[in-house]
């Protein structure tokens, strides 16, 4: 199984997420998970977009850091730094994991997971699952879609719920699967 996980920083210790990591990992049921690629996003600014980034191949057409490898950083690390469960302030805690939950037979995603873990501690004891969510939809047609009724409106207002689905549409173009 292949996944993607998230963690945001506060580098400039603003109490403003600032710096996007992304971690491609694959799991095998007899090793430890283990990291493929990883991938950088900095806001210096703090307008909270993007400016510099370390990209690498993240759509895995072995092109390494090429222009649609860089937009395609750039949007979604766009995305992350307005999701205020991660970003504001900072929750140096917190990550995401994304991963396509459901294939169709033909092997096309038909569900995408978004998981929210939470640590106690930093860098102590295991990540604890707070809340999951699922994008369902066609994936033949790049629509998946979130459910909106299931999104606890007490953590997700609008421009977090915008953020949540263009991280969604986005993370199928990764070609994470």
């Amino acid at each position: 199984m292949r996944y993607l996980k998230i963690v945001v920083k506060d580098q400039s210790s603003n109490a403003q997420a600032d710096t996007v990591n992304l971690f491609f990992m694959q799991r095998n049921p007899k090793l430890p998970d283990e990291v493929v690629r990883t991938a950088t996003a900095v806001d210096t600014s703090a307008d909270g977009l993007v400016d510099y980034q370390i990209t690498g191949d993240i759509d895995g057409d072995r092109i390494v850091s090429g222009l649609q490898d860089r937009e395609l950083l750039k949007h979604f690390a766009n995305s992350v730094l307005k999701l205020s469960w991660l970003s504001r302030p900072s929750m140096p805690n917190r990550s995401i994991i994304v991963y396509v939950s459901r294939f169709d037979t033909a092997t096309n995603p038909v569900e995408i997971r978004l998981d929210f873990f939470q640590r106690e501690k930093p860098m102590m004891g295991k990540e604890k699952l707070m809340l999951s969510l699922t994008a369902c939809g066609g994936a033949a047609k790049g629509e998946m879609r979130l459910d909106e009724e299931m999104l606890p409106s007490d953590l997700f207002d609008t421009v977090d719920q915008e953020a949540l689905q263009r991280m969604v549409k986005t993370y199928l173009k990764f070609n994470w699967r």
